[in-house]
């Protein structure tokens, strides 16, 4: 019996004094919390025991302690955790004046710098333009003067080859005439020896081949188309020979026409 006694005082003991560690670990908690003043999301767990250890008795020999009566623990302040006020947004610095008004002109010049690089751009650009149309126009007109040359001399060529034309022609037409001169007077040379045999009918003609010497001596005849009468061939070949030497042209025009060339007598011319 007075061991059972013993037993529950010592339980009563053992109780009261974990009650009071676990008093004395809230109150440094919520000083811990209060001094730090911020918010702490710290999970605490606490382990609490529904049965106390076992303790072990004293020897029996040793008288067991007073009984003491444990003091109420002090109440545990209500603790309130606010959340941290928001950041306030810091307002932007206010330039100084002189700050200001230093921006303020860099900014203006730069709008007067690229105003000014503008226009000088729009100038170089006019400039060019108005080359590239002067020279257009003095190409136009280079090309103008040149097609009123060419048409000039093309004109002035068309004349100079109408007047050599022209004057080749006339040399020609002299030429010619003074070639039928020759030519008229070998043919009206040889008609005065000529004897028509009175057998010959009609007005028949015969072609003759001469070739000549360039002092106008015959060197050969050759009758080139008989006029059917061999008589009358005969007698025009006799007096091609019987009418040399003949008066011809020297140089180019004896050579030309001259030196060798074919004649056709009628009876009747």
């Amino acid at each position: 019996m007075a061991a059972a006694a013993i037993s529950s005082r010592e339980q009563a003991l053992a109780g009261g004094l974990a009650f009071a560690m676990h008093v004395l670990f809230l109150a440094l908690l919520v000083f811990s919390v209060s001094w730090q003043h911020k918010q702490i999301d710290t999970a605490v767990v606490v382990d609490l025991w529904r049965d106390l250890p076992a303790v072990t008795p004293p020897k029996a020999e040793a008288p067991p302690p007073p009984a003491v009566k444990p003091e109420p623990p002090p109440p545990v302040p209500k603790v309130e955790i606010k959340p941290p006020p928001p950041p306030k947004a810091e307002p932007a610095p206010t330039p100084k004046p002189d700050i200001a008004l230093k921006e303020k002109l860099e900014k203006e010049r730069k709008l007067k710098e690229q105003a000014a690089a503008e226009a000088k751009k729009r100038a170089v650009e006019k400039a060019r333009e108005e080359e590239a149309a002067r020279k257009k126009r003095a190409e136009a007109e280079a090309l103008k003067q040149q097609q009123a040359a060419d048409a000039a001399a093309k004109s002035l060529a068309a004349q100079q080859q109408k007047a050599r034309e022209a004057l080749a022609a006339q040399q020609a037409a002299a030429a010619q005439r003074e070639i039928d001169r020759y030519m008229d007077g070998i043919r009206t040379k040889v008609k005065r020896f000529v004897l028509v045999p009175p057998s010959l009918r009609g007005n028949p003609e015969a072609e003759f081949v001469v070739t000549l010497l360039p002092g106008g001596e015959v060197l050969d005849v050759r009758l080139g188309k008989s006029s059917g009468n061999a008589a009358y061939d005969a007698a025009i070949e006799s007096a091609i020979r019987k009418a040399q030497p003949f008066s011809v042209p020297a140089g180019d025009q004896f050579q030309q026409y001259f030196r060798r060339f074919t004649m056709a007598f009628r009876p009747v011319q």
